[in-house]
């Protein structure tokens, strides 16, 4: 699965862009995040129920843990943070009908 990820301010420039990658190796998941088209960082998935899934890499410095949680609204919602403590910053994304 592949996806492009990108952050606007309020005159609506790009300010950041990520590249994102679920890739199966050794009979698992991986998260495979390139902010800014960086080098890649892998994370294993740790955890997998039908509205959440749990991305987890204990050596990188920062983010350690990504999450991912799909309301029963159908909402999705993103959180990195560390695997323990810290404060972890959490991103909504809304559905727009057009």
């Amino acid at each position: 699965m592949l996806g492009v990820s990108r952050s606007v301010n309020t005159s609506g420039k790009m300010v950041a862009f990520e590249y994102l990658r679920v890739v199966e190796r050794d009979g698992g998941l991986m998260y495979v995040a390139q902010p800014g088209g960086k080098t890649a960082t892998e994370f294993v998935l740790t955890e997998l129920t039908p509205s959440r899934a749990v991305f987890d890499n204990p050596r990188h410095d920062y983010p350690k843990r990504i999450v991912y949680e799909l309301s029963a609204e159908g909402e999705l919602s993103a959180t990195i943070g560390y695997m323990k403590g810290g404060t972890p910053r959490r991103f909504e994304f809304k559905r727009e009908e057009q």
